[in-house]
């Protein structure tokens, strides 16, 4: 099977899932280095916006790179660039070089998020296409879950694990270049033109799949971001340690999801699959707005959040992976950049509800409601994302 295909997929599938878990380190990554050096080194609020600036970079990027000229080498190139970003951040205090390190991150994961999506959307069919970016996204959420963990609980010297993992990245991106991945889809001299990319964007089922994923986006920055904020703010409500460690449940949460979302495919559809996630998410969303103030309610409402919203990219790359083949690199990387989108605009304009005199007007005590909301909006938009793909799977749109 590996020679018809040209490329061992065990293999690739390793690598892309190992490239989801570098990922991981660079969604988490200001989590656990702001508190560390917030006191020392003046203007560093700005370096998350600059990492989160080199994440939609590196998406946009990725897109035209891959299905030009294949796989393979950006990969390599945006892992050494995670490598050298985190330590670039590990050996230097200039604030320029902090910048630079921020957006290399930022750059290298972007790359890392739409690439692996892709490869797995590629290597894999209908039948199985699913369950695979299932077990991708698990993977991002295990390289999330140990780096938060070695971080956190487990080594007090916090450069330590920006050092081993920067070492650790350099060498597997090293083995790469011994792995044969799948060729590009986008033949020598065949030319992507400004009217193609326009038909793509302007197709039905990307509008769908964007304007799911923008709020799937705001979903999961808010309730990873403004959860900790709202369960301390409220009268009585928890400290900010315990308010620490239901971040820590919420990917624990998501991690068990992702790897079990499998089975719910199996034993339901893709379908019921989601609409029983994100029925979940939407009760840890209630628990949050009723039970505030006690401890075990909100490890338990972060736990099942988690485990909820953590169905919804895998089944939404699914859908987007039976129409679009030939352009899937694009595709991915058109709704990403979409999704972030959604996380920017969820930041900021959460962010508003716990500002000054907000605060103090008590506008914080939304965010459950917020939240709540939203997460009905992504299961009610949902069905229109399986009719128009059902529509088109079977039409050509390779342009």
């Amino acid at each position: 099977m590996a020679k018809e295909l040209g490329y061992n997929r065990l293999f690739v599938t390793l690598s892309a899932c190992l490239g989801c878990a570098f990922f991981g380190i660079t969604m988490y990554f200001w989590g656990t280095m702001l508190p560390v050096v917030g006191a020392d080194i003046e203007n560093v609020s700005s370096l998350p916006w600059l990492l989160t600036l080199g994440i939609i970079i590196g998406t946009i990027t990725c897109g035209s790179v891959v299905d030009r000229y294949g796989y393979k080498y950006l990969l390599i190139i945006s892992s050494l660039s995670l490598s050298i970003g985190l330590v670039l951040f590990a050996f230097t205090s200039d604030f320029k070089l902090l910048v630079l390190s921020a957006i290399l991150i930022g750059a290298g994961g972007g790359i890392l998020n739409s690439e692996t999506i892709a490869i797995i959307s590629d290597i894999y069919d209908d039948a199985k296409r699913g369950v695979m970016l299932s077990i991708l996204g698990g993977s991002y959420c295990l390289g999330s879950l140990i780096w938060t963990f070695v971080c956190r609980l487990l080594v007090k010297d916090p450069f330590l694990p920006i050092i081993w993992s920067s070492a650790i990245i350099f060498i597997l991106s090293v083995l790469f270049i011994f792995i044969k991945f799948p060729k590009a889809k986008i033949a020598k001299g065949e030319d992507f033109s400004f009217n193609k990319f326009l038909y793509l964007i302007k197709n039905k089922l990307l509008l769908i799949v964007s304007f799911v994923l923008f709020f799937q986006g705001m979903v999961e920055a808010i309730s990873a971001n403004y959860s900790t904020s709202y369960l301390t703010q409220v009268e009585g409500g928890i400290s900010k340690e315990i308010a620490l460690t239901t971040l820590i449940f919420m990917t624990i949460g998501m991690t068990i999801g992702r790897f079990s979302l499998p089975l719910f495919i199996k034993l339901f559809t893709d379908k019921v699959s989601l609409f029983i996630f994100l029925s979940v998410a939407f009760t840890g969303a209630l628990l949050q707005k009723f039970y505030p103030t006690s401890a075990t309610v909100s490890i338990i409402s972060m736990t099942i959040i988690g485990f909820g919203i953590g169905s919804t990219a895998p089944i939404i790359f699914n859908y987007l992976g039976k129409v679009f083949k030939k352009y899937s690199g694009i595709a991915v990387s058109i709704v990403v950049v979409v999704a972030q989108g959604g996380m920017l605009v969820g930041n900021f304009a959460i962010g508003k509800l716990f500002e000054g005199n907000c605060l103090y007007l008590g506008t914080y005590k939304l965010f459950p409601i917020i939240l709540s909301v939203l997460i009905l909006i992504v299961i009610l938009s949902f069905p229109f994302v399986v009719t128009t793909s059902n529509n088109l799977k079977d039409k050509k749109l390779d342009l």
